[in-house]
């Protein structure tokens, strides 16, 4: 048999990645993401105008979707790899939904408060079984590729949510976007109801150990991981300011660059992982957004300011699939459901770190040239700590991959 035909027979032998249950479980969650960033912007401008609060109130009362999210990970991962995956997923993304109702019906501002803090808890769950049953729906082989498409399921939703939500909010008011939001979780419910899961078999009930909440053998990538999401915190919520204080305009581009960078690199890294490129593949990405972020905090102009971004993106598009890869090769059948939501706490713990870091340090300095600064600071010591523990822990203890 020529070469040919032979890379012609591999490739034939491969299984399915576009089975019935991957391509809806990642449409679902598009869906689920989509109406949370949708909401994203408009949100504190809802609540000043409908509560006639004022800015610092409002922050808070956003930042308790983060704090249940993340009061909720370790927990998500326990009910995912304790419950059957199908009814734990619809009836949370179903609780996810009835939130936005929640949003237009209150009139206390402390109910109000309540109400995010759920949705952040049924966001929570609800994603970190999306995740689950995603992977569960992947063949071995082709995990790396299948998480890296599934994860621009979010990059899209992140790129397009804000801007449409703004668009509507401008054009119709708040009403549209609420009903939109709640329109998409219904198809996103829909779908969810149509996957063919197995329901989960009954097995005596283990003795109570950290690692049914927390995946222990994942420990110097959850470490790593609070690094990124640490320098990525002031991104989210300060990247704006730092734009004006530099006299750059148009900084939503900033994000759409991102976004690109994230998709572009999703698509080629998958691949790459599961043709044993893991370790050199995220290493690389660690390395890159170091580089990124020093251009970030020396930026004067347009060119490097924007430059960053694409950078940016295009590192954690290497990154990204490579930790989850990770933490999902590190763990047991049975504890897919921890690895995940151990992979997501890290990100969770580092974005909301690095937003009250930030802002902290803006306050007292008077400007964000320092925070990315110490951001740039902060991964370089994540880069050193990926060569020298992350990865040589990982290719001892992996059990897959």
């Amino acid at each position: 048999m020529s070469n040919g035909n032979l890379t012609s027979a591999l490739s034939e032998e491969k299984p399915p990645l576009w089975t019935r249950n991957f391509v809806t479980v990642a449409a679902a969650n598009f869906l689920l993401f989509f109406s949370f960033y949708q909401l994203l912007p408009i949100l504190p401008l809802y609540i000043i105008d409908k509560f006639q609060t004022d800015n610092a109130t409002a922050g808070i009362i956003i930042s308790l979707y983060t704090i249940g999210a993340l009061a909720c990970r370790p927990f998500a991962g326990f009910l995912v790899d304790t419950l059957s995956r199908k009814p734990l997923y619809f009836w949370t993304f179903f609780a996810f939904t009835a939130c936005f109702v929640g949003y237009k019906a209150v009139s206390i501002i402390v109910i109000l408060a309540a109400v995010r803090f759920l949705h952040g808890l049924f966001f929570g769950i609800s994603s970190t079984a999306s995740n689950t049953v995603a992977i569960d729906a992947l063949p071995a082989c082709r995990r790396g590729e299948g998480i890296g498409y599934f994860g621009i399921s979010v990059n899209l939703a992140f790129a397009t949510g804000p801007m449409t939500g703004m668009f509507l909010y401008e054009a119709f008011g708040d009403t549209i976007v609420f009903i939109i939001s709640i329109a998409l979780c219904v198809i996103g419910l829909i779908l969810v109801q149509t996957l063919k899961i197995a329901p989960k078999e009954k097995k005596p009930h283990a003795p109570l150990s950290l690692d049914r909440f927390f995946l222990t053998r994942a420990i110097p990538q959850f470490v790593n991981f609070i690094f990124v999401g640490f320098a990525y915190g002031p991104v989210t919520n300060y990247i704006a300011l730092y734009a004006k204080e530099l006299g750059i305009g148009g900084s939503g581009w900033f994000y759409a660059l991102i976004a690109a960078g994230l998709i572009l690199n999703r698509i080629m890294t998958g691949r790459l992982i599961d043709r044993g490129y893991l370790i050199h593949l995220v290493g690389t990405g660690m390395t890159l957004n170091v580089i990124a972020y020093f251009i970030l905090a020396m930026s004067h102009a347009s060119a490097t300011f924007f430059i960053a971004a694409f950078l940016i993106g295009t590192s954690l598009g290497l990154i990204f699939p490579g930790y989850q890869t990770m933490c999902v090769n590190l763990a047991r059948h049975d504890q897919r459901g921890t690895a995940n939501s151990t992979y997501l706490s890290g990100w969770d713990i580092g974005i909301g770190s690095g937003i009250l870091v930030g802002g902290a340090m803006a306050g007292h300095f008077g400007m964000h040239r320092q925070v990315f600064f110490a951001c740039a600071v902060a991964l370089v010591i994540a880069d050193v700590l990926y060569f020298t523990w992350t990865a040589r822990h990982y290719l001892k203890n992996k059990l897959e991959g």
